[in-house]
């Protein structure tokens, strides 16, 4: 068995169909996903979190909220 170049970037499988292809509309739609995400988490919030991972106009606002809540602190 061959081994696999540990540098090489496997292409996106989905790209376009479950989430933007074009880098910059997937970065922006990220960041507004983000923005527009609630965060009741307490404080200090968790260290983890389960969150979905459908496309992005199924689940990508409760994802935003399941790391919304995640700590900016490292």
């Amino acid at each position: 068995m061959a081994q696999s170049d540990p540098r090489a970037i496997r292409p996106p499988a989905v790209a376009g169909i479950f989430y933007p292809a074009d880098p910059g509309t997937l970065a922006r739609r990220v960041d507004e996903l983000l923005e527009g995400a609630r965060s009741d988490a307490p404080t200090p919030g968790p260290k983890a979190v389960v969150a979905p991972h459908a496309g992005y106009r199924y689940s990508g606002p409760i994802a935003a909220s399941a790391f919304a809540t995640l700590s900016r602190e490292v």
